[in-house]
Protein backbone atom coordinates (compact mmCIF):
# COMPACT_ATOMS: atom_id res chain seq x y z
CA UNK A 1 0.00 0.00 0.00
CA UNK A 2 1.24 3.52 -0.80
CA UNK A 3 2.80 5.30 2.21
CA UNK A 4 0.54 8.27 1.46
CA UNK A 5 -2.58 6.10 1.65
CA UNK A 6 -1.26 4.42 4.79
CA UNK A 7 -0.76 7.81 6.47
CA UNK A 8 -4.04 9.37 5.30
CA UNK A 9 -6.46 6.46 5.81
CA UNK A 10 -6.65 6.78 9.63
CA UNK A 11 -7.55 10.48 9.27
CA UNK A 12 -10.59 9.74 7.12
CA UNK A 13 -11.59 6.79 9.28
CA UNK A 14 -11.76 8.96 12.40
CA UNK A 15 -13.50 11.82 10.57
CA UNK A 16 -16.01 9.30 9.21
CA UNK A 17 -16.64 7.86 12.65
CA UNK A 18 -17.34 11.34 13.99
CA UNK A 19 -19.77 12.03 11.16
CA UNK A 20 -21.50 8.69 11.71
CA UNK A 21 -22.11 9.13 15.45
CA UNK A 22 -23.38 12.69 14.93
CA UNK A 23 -25.58 11.89 11.94
CA UNK A 24 -27.11 8.94 13.77
CA UNK A 25 -27.71 11.24 16.75
CA UNK A 26 -25.82 8.91 19.09
CA UNK A 27 -24.05 12.05 20.32
CA UNK A 28 -25.86 15.38 20.68
CA UNK A 29 -24.92 18.72 19.09
CA UNK A 30 -23.37 20.10 22.29
CA UNK A 31 -20.65 17.44 22.10
CA UNK A 32 -18.81 19.29 19.33
CA UNK A 33 -18.11 22.28 21.54
CA UNK A 34 -17.50 20.30 24.74
CA UNK A 35 -15.18 17.72 23.16
CA UNK A 36 -13.26 20.51 21.44
CA UNK A 37 -12.86 22.21 24.83
CA UNK A 38 -11.40 18.96 26.16
CA UNK A 39 -8.90 18.89 23.30
CA UNK A 40 -7.90 22.56 23.55
CA UNK A 41 -7.77 22.82 27.34
CA UNK A 42 -6.44 19.38 28.32
CA UNK A 43 -5.32 16.98 25.59
CA UNK A 44 -3.47 19.37 23.26
CA UNK A 45 -1.61 21.18 26.10
CA UNK A 46 -0.53 17.76 27.40
CA UNK A 47 0.74 16.83 23.93
CA UNK A 48 2.66 20.11 23.55
CA UNK A 49 4.14 19.71 27.04
CA UNK A 50 5.24 16.18 26.21
CA UNK A 51 6.81 17.22 22.90
CA UNK A 52 8.84 19.99 24.49
CA UNK A 53 9.77 18.11 27.67
CA UNK A 54 11.11 15.15 25.68
CA UNK A 55 12.85 17.20 22.98
CA UNK A 56 16.51 16.29 22.61
CA UNK A 57 17.96 19.66 21.80
CA UNK A 58 21.28 18.22 20.63
CA UNK A 59 19.59 16.18 17.88
CA UNK A 60 17.13 18.97 17.06
CA UNK A 61 19.96 21.49 16.59
CA UNK A 62 19.65 21.67 12.80
CA UNK A 63 19.67 25.41 12.06
CA UNK A 64 19.42 25.04 8.29
CA UNK A 65 16.41 22.77 8.48
CA UNK A 66 14.82 24.92 11.19
CA UNK A 67 15.25 28.01 9.00
CA UNK A 68 13.59 26.28 6.05
CA UNK A 69 10.67 25.15 8.22
CA UNK A 70 10.23 28.64 9.67
CA UNK A 71 10.37 30.43 6.31
CA UNK A 72 7.99 27.89 4.77
CA UNK A 73 5.41 28.40 7.51
CA UNK A 74 5.73 32.13 8.13
CA UNK A 75 6.23 32.86 4.43
CA UNK A 76 2.61 31.76 3.94
CA UNK A 77 0.99 32.61 7.28
CA UNK A 78 2.08 36.25 7.50
CA UNK A 79 1.24 37.35 3.91
CA UNK A 80 -2.13 35.53 3.93
CA UNK A 81 -3.07 37.05 7.28
CA UNK A 82 -2.00 40.54 6.17
CA UNK A 83 -3.89 40.22 2.87
CA UNK A 84 -7.11 39.04 4.51
CA UNK A 85 -6.88 41.74 7.17
CA UNK A 86 -6.30 44.38 4.50
CA UNK A 87 -9.36 43.07 2.64
CA UNK A 88 -11.50 43.75 5.72
CA UNK A 89 -11.42 40.52 7.75
CA UNK A 90 -11.06 40.79 11.51
CA UNK A 91 -7.67 39.92 12.97
CA UNK A 92 -9.19 36.77 14.49
CA UNK A 93 -10.70 35.57 11.20
CA UNK A 94 -7.57 36.47 9.23
CA UNK A 95 -5.36 34.59 11.71
CA UNK A 96 -7.47 31.42 11.66
CA UNK A 97 -7.70 31.37 7.86
CA UNK A 98 -3.96 32.04 7.51
CA UNK A 99 -3.25 29.20 9.93
CA UNK A 100 -5.31 26.91 7.72
CA UNK A 101 -3.07 27.85 4.79
CA UNK A 102 0.19 27.13 6.66
CA UNK A 103 -0.40 24.60 9.50
CA UNK A 104 0.83 21.19 8.32
CA UNK A 105 -0.36 17.92 9.82
CA UNK A 106 3.20 17.11 10.94
CA UNK A 107 2.35 14.97 13.95
CA UNK A 108 -0.56 12.75 13.04
CA UNK A 109 0.37 12.27 9.38
CA UNK A 110 3.99 13.44 9.07
CA UNK A 111 5.57 10.97 11.50
CA UNK A 112 4.21 7.77 9.89
CA UNK A 113 4.84 9.14 6.39
CA UNK A 114 8.51 9.88 7.12
CA UNK A 115 8.99 6.54 8.86
CA UNK A 116 7.72 4.79 5.74
CA UNK A 117 9.69 6.91 3.25
CA UNK A 118 12.91 8.21 4.82
CA UNK A 119 13.27 5.89 7.80
CA UNK A 120 13.95 6.33 11.51
CA UNK A 121 17.10 8.41 10.95
CA UNK A 122 14.90 11.30 9.74
CA UNK A 123 12.67 11.35 12.82
CA UNK A 124 14.69 14.01 14.71
CA UNK A 125 13.98 16.36 11.81
CA UNK A 126 10.29 15.45 12.00
CA UNK A 127 10.41 16.24 15.71
CA UNK A 128 11.82 19.66 14.88
CA UNK A 129 8.99 20.24 12.41
CA UNK A 130 6.37 19.15 14.95
CA UNK A 131 7.81 21.49 17.60
CA UNK A 132 7.90 24.47 15.24
CA UNK A 133 4.42 23.83 13.84
CA UNK A 134 2.64 23.00 17.08
CA UNK A 135 4.43 25.55 19.23
CA UNK A 136 5.91 28.39 17.18
CA UNK A 137 3.25 28.78 14.48
CA UNK A 138 0.32 27.83 16.70
CA UNK A 139 1.47 30.19 19.45
CA UNK A 140 1.91 33.02 16.94
CA UNK A 141 -1.63 32.52 15.64
CA UNK A 142 -3.01 32.35 19.16
CA UNK A 143 -1.19 35.54 20.09
CA UNK A 144 -2.52 37.34 17.03
CA UNK A 145 -6.07 36.19 17.74
CA UNK A 146 -5.91 37.38 21.34
CA UNK A 147 -4.38 40.68 20.24
CA UNK A 148 -7.33 41.22 17.92
CA UNK A 149 -9.86 40.29 20.62
CA UNK A 150 -8.28 42.48 23.30
CA UNK A 151 -7.91 45.67 21.26
CA UNK A 152 -9.30 48.90 22.65
CA UNK A 153 -8.13 51.27 25.36
CA UNK A 154 -4.66 52.04 24.09
CA UNK A 155 -1.63 50.05 22.96
CA UNK A 156 -0.19 49.39 26.41
CA UNK A 157 -3.53 48.30 27.87
CA UNK A 158 -4.13 46.03 24.88
CA UNK A 159 -0.66 44.49 25.20
CA UNK A 160 -1.15 43.87 28.94
CA UNK A 161 -4.56 42.27 28.48
CA UNK A 162 -3.27 40.10 25.64
CA UNK A 163 -0.22 38.97 27.63
CA UNK A 164 -2.34 38.11 30.67
CA UNK A 165 -4.84 36.17 28.56
CA UNK A 166 -2.04 34.23 26.87
CA UNK A 167 -0.31 33.40 30.16
CA UNK A 168 -3.57 31.90 31.46
CA UNK A 169 -3.96 29.79 28.31
CA UNK A 170 -2.66 26.21 28.70
CA UNK A 171 -1.75 26.15 25.00
CA UNK A 172 0.94 28.70 25.85
CA UNK A 173 2.18 27.81 29.32
CA UNK A 174 2.18 24.02 28.78
CA UNK A 175 4.87 24.02 26.04
CA UNK A 176 6.78 26.71 27.95
CA UNK A 177 6.78 24.47 31.04
CA UNK A 178 7.97 21.55 28.91
CA UNK A 179 10.77 23.67 27.48
CA UNK A 180 11.95 24.69 30.97
CA UNK A 181 11.97 21.07 32.11
CA UNK A 182 13.89 19.94 29.02
CA UNK A 183 16.50 22.71 29.19
CA UNK A 184 16.88 22.29 32.94
CA UNK A 185 17.32 18.54 32.71
CA UNK A 186 14.60 18.04 35.32
CA UNK A 187 13.64 14.33 35.55
CA UNK A 188 9.92 13.68 35.79
CA UNK A 189 8.47 10.61 37.53
CA UNK A 190 7.39 7.88 35.16
CA UNK A 191 3.84 8.07 36.48
CA UNK A 192 3.57 11.75 35.51
CA UNK A 193 5.02 11.15 32.04
CA UNK A 194 2.62 8.25 31.47
CA UNK A 195 -0.35 10.38 32.54
CA UNK A 196 0.68 13.23 30.26
CA UNK A 197 1.30 10.87 27.34
CA UNK A 198 -2.10 9.19 27.77
CA UNK A 199 -3.84 12.56 27.82
CA UNK A 200 -1.82 13.95 24.90
CA UNK A 201 -2.48 10.86 22.78
CA UNK A 202 -6.17 11.80 22.75
CA UNK A 203 -5.59 15.19 21.08
CA UNK A 204 -5.31 14.31 17.40
CA UNK A 205 -7.86 11.46 17.19
CA UNK A 206 -10.39 13.35 19.28
CA UNK A 207 -9.96 16.47 17.15
CA UNK A 208 -10.57 14.43 13.99
CA UNK A 209 -13.70 12.85 15.43
CA UNK A 210 -14.95 16.31 16.45
CA UNK A 211 -14.25 17.54 12.91
CA UNK A 212 -16.41 14.74 11.50
CA UNK A 213 -19.18 15.55 13.97
CA UNK A 214 -19.07 19.21 12.96
CA UNK A 215 -19.28 18.38 9.26
CA UNK A 216 -22.28 16.10 9.85
CA UNK A 217 -24.12 18.53 12.09
CA UNK A 218 -27.55 19.52 10.69
CA UNK A 219 -26.96 23.01 12.04
CA UNK A 220 -23.88 23.52 9.86
CA UNK A 221 -25.42 25.62 7.07
CA UNK A 222 -22.74 28.22 6.40
CA UNK A 223 -22.17 28.54 2.66
CA UNK A 224 -18.74 29.46 1.42
CA UNK A 225 -17.57 30.46 -2.05
CA UNK A 226 -15.46 27.69 -3.53
CA UNK A 227 -12.74 30.22 -4.31
CA UNK A 228 -12.31 31.08 -0.63
CA UNK A 229 -11.44 27.63 0.71
CA UNK A 230 -9.84 26.53 -2.57
CA UNK A 231 -7.40 29.46 -2.49
CA UNK A 232 -6.36 28.66 1.10
CA UNK A 233 -5.93 25.01 0.12
CA UNK A 234 -3.76 26.01 -2.84
CA UNK A 235 -1.60 28.16 -0.57
CA UNK A 236 -1.03 25.15 1.66
CA UNK A 237 -0.32 22.51 -0.97
CA UNK A 238 1.33 24.60 -3.71
CA UNK A 239 2.70 27.89 -2.37
CA UNK A 240 4.14 26.58 0.90
CA UNK A 241 6.10 23.80 -0.84
CA UNK A 242 7.36 26.36 -3.40
CA UNK A 243 8.58 28.71 -0.65
CA UNK A 244 10.15 25.76 1.16
CA UNK A 245 11.94 24.56 -1.98
CA UNK A 246 13.31 28.03 -2.73
CA UNK A 247 14.66 28.40 0.81
CA UNK A 248 16.07 24.88 0.94
CA UNK A 249 17.79 25.43 -2.41
CA UNK A 250 19.22 28.77 -1.29
CA UNK A 251 20.66 27.15 1.85
CA UNK A 252 21.84 24.11 -0.13
CA UNK A 253 20.31 21.56 2.23
CA UNK A 254 21.58 17.99 1.81
CA UNK A 255 19.35 15.65 -0.18
CA UNK A 256 17.78 13.88 2.80
CA UNK A 257 16.96 17.15 4.56
CA UNK A 258 15.61 18.61 1.33
CA UNK A 259 13.22 15.66 0.93
CA UNK A 260 12.20 15.91 4.57
CA UNK A 261 11.46 19.63 4.32
CA UNK A 262 9.48 19.16 1.12
CA UNK A 263 7.41 16.27 2.46
CA UNK A 264 6.57 18.26 5.59
CA UNK A 265 5.48 21.25 3.50
CA UNK A 266 3.36 19.05 1.22
CA UNK A 267 1.36 17.68 4.14
CA UNK A 268 -2.30 18.75 4.34
CA UNK A 269 -3.65 21.14 6.95
CA UNK A 270 -3.80 19.68 10.46
CA UNK A 271 -6.61 20.05 12.96
CA UNK A 272 -5.03 23.01 14.81
CA UNK A 273 -6.94 25.71 12.86
CA UNK A 274 -10.25 23.92 13.42
CA UNK A 275 -9.56 23.62 17.16
CA UNK A 276 -9.05 27.38 17.40
CA UNK A 277 -11.97 28.14 15.07
CA UNK A 278 -14.37 26.08 17.16
CA UNK A 279 -12.89 27.41 20.39
CA UNK A 280 -13.42 31.06 19.40
CA UNK A 281 -16.64 30.47 17.45
CA UNK A 282 -15.15 31.83 14.20
CA UNK A 283 -14.44 30.29 10.77
CA UNK A 284 -15.09 26.67 11.77
CA UNK A 285 -16.77 25.86 8.44
CA UNK A 286 -13.85 27.35 6.51
CA UNK A 287 -11.26 25.48 8.59
CA UNK A 288 -13.06 22.16 8.24
CA UNK A 289 -13.32 22.46 4.45
CA UNK A 290 -9.68 23.43 4.07
CA UNK A 291 -8.66 20.42 6.16
CA UNK A 292 -10.76 18.04 4.08
CA UNK A 293 -9.78 19.59 0.75
CA UNK A 294 -6.05 19.56 1.47
CA UNK A 295 -6.16 16.05 2.89
CA UNK A 296 -7.87 14.74 -0.24
CA UNK A 297 -5.65 16.71 -2.63
CA UNK A 298 -2.47 15.71 -0.79
CA UNK A 299 -3.02 12.15 -1.94
CA UNK A 300 -2.11 13.41 -5.40
CA UNK A 301 0.57 15.99 -4.55
CA UNK A 302 2.48 13.74 -2.16
CA UNK A 303 2.24 10.78 -4.54
CA UNK A 304 3.62 12.89 -7.39
CA UNK A 305 6.55 14.09 -5.27
CA UNK A 306 7.34 10.57 -4.01
CA UNK A 307 7.17 9.14 -7.54
CA UNK A 308 8.99 11.88 -9.46
CA UNK A 309 11.59 13.07 -6.97
CA UNK A 310 12.11 10.09 -4.69
CA UNK A 311 11.44 7.23 -7.06
CA UNK A 312 8.90 5.48 -4.80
Amino acid sequence: MSPVITAVLPLFTLIGLGAMVRRSDWIGPAAVTELNRFVVLLALPALLFSIMAKAHWSTLAQPGLATVFAVGMLGVYLPVMAWLYWRGASLTDASIDALGASYANTGFMGIPLIQLTLGATALPGVGLSVVMTACLLFALALTTIELGRQRGGGLLATACRTAWTLLKNPLIWAPLAGTIISLGGVPLPASILTTVDLLGAAASPCALVVLGMFLASPAQHETLPVASWASLSAMKLLVQPAVTWLMATALQLPGAQMHLAMLMSLLPTGTGPFMLAERYGRRAAMSSRVILATTLASLATLSVYLTVFMGD
